[in-house]
């Protein structure tokens, strides 16, 4: 059977009128023609548009669609703020705040990323890492550990060594662009007396520091040297810049020093609950004189430390000299 075409009296305005019969004769047909192929591409055109929408549609629910990649991610994210949450200046901290911190325009995007529905740029996760003491390479590629413990040894050369831990981090862009404000000196309660030294900055980041120092009898020759130094190094600190950093000292159980050491948890949630103990000052101090007893062994160890402090003639010479307060505190 044949196409029928079928009359019908159709009203238009008269501009519109206009518009056909230009159209008409600018494409050298009917007004009927023209008429009937613009009604025809109309409805191409809303197939068209359809299709088209659905398209964008369906990329932007794949592209919100969790993979194990944004679920791994996501699931670092998450923990990473929770330890954050954990500290008293970060109780209330939000996805919204950290997003404004690493410079994002909105914090929608960044939601999604804690929700598994987009993925960061590997920049987003290394200004993440920076803004939250964060290994980068935990959060980006799941290797190392969450928190990064530096396992360090003094230069045994104060200038040197008063710059590592007083001194802004130059690999460090967030860290560079602030000043420490605190170190905490942590001994483990232990007969061999490890030590953690927590380097916290201005803008609440943290770099843990673990050199290989005992404060404690349990050393060789060179250890025990090496902890003569260490005495100097302090001394010098509490002397001439506890006044611009606050310096703590605090006594730590033998498994919550461990889980910090294990690079798993946030290092001040444990630290910033600890009370400050005077151990530090009073190492190679002759006053008091009384017995302190801040662990077994602590008055023997001083006794001994305070005697040869003494008798080191590098040390007192250091120590003694004239100028030592135009040298300190050095320029950072």
């Amino acid at each position: 059977m044949s196409k029928k075409d079928i009359q019908f009296n159709l009203r238009i305005p008269e501009e519109l009128k206009a518009k056909i019969d230009a159209a008409a004769k600018a494409n050298q047909r009917s007004i009927n023609a023209e008429a009937t192929s613009r009604l025809y591409d109309s409805f191409v055109m809303n197939d068209n548009i359809q299709v088209e929408a659905a398209k964008i549609v369906e990329n932007f629910l794949r592209a919100r669609s969790p993979t194990e990649r944004k679920k791994v991610v996501a699931e670092r994210l998450n923990f990473v703020l929770s330890e954050l949450k954990k500290l008293h200046h970060f109780n209330e901290f939000t996805i919204a705040e950290l997003a404004f911190e690493i410079n994002e325009d909105t914090a929608d995007e960044a939601e999604a990323w804690f929700r598994a529905e987009l993925e960061p740029t590997f920049g987003q996760l290394e200004k993440i890492a920076q803004h939250t003491s964060v290994n980068p390479n935990w959060l980006l590629f799941g290797k190392q550990t969450p928190y990064d413990i530096q396992h360090i040894r003094l230069k045994e050369y104060l200038d040197q060594d008063i710059k590592l831990l007083l001194g802004s981090n130059p690999n460090n862009e967030y860290l560079n662009n602030s000043k420490v404000k605190e170190l905490k000196f942590i001994r483990e309660l232990s007969e061999a007396g490890q030590l953690i030294i927590l380097k916290i900055y201005e803008n609440y980041a943290v770099e843990t520091f673990y050199p290989p120092y005992h404060i404690s009898d349990v050393n060789g020759v060179g250890g025990y040297n090496s902890l003569l130094y260490f005495c100097l190094l302090t001394k010098v600190l509490l002397r001439y810049y506890n006044a611009k950093v606050t310096i703590c000292s605090h006594l730590l159980s033998k498994e919550q020093f461990k889980l910090i050491l294990t690079g798993k948890v946030h290092p001040l949630t444990i630290a910033e609950k600890l009370p400050n103990i005077q151990w530090l000052s009073d190492l190679v101090d002759k006053f008091p004189y009384e017995n302190l007893d801040y662990w077994d062994g602590f008055d023997e160890l001083r006794a001994r430390l305070i005697r040869d402090f003494d008798a080191k003639e590098y040390i007192q010479t250091i120590w003694n000299d004239p100028e030592l307060y135009l040298k300190h505190p050095i320029q950072l």
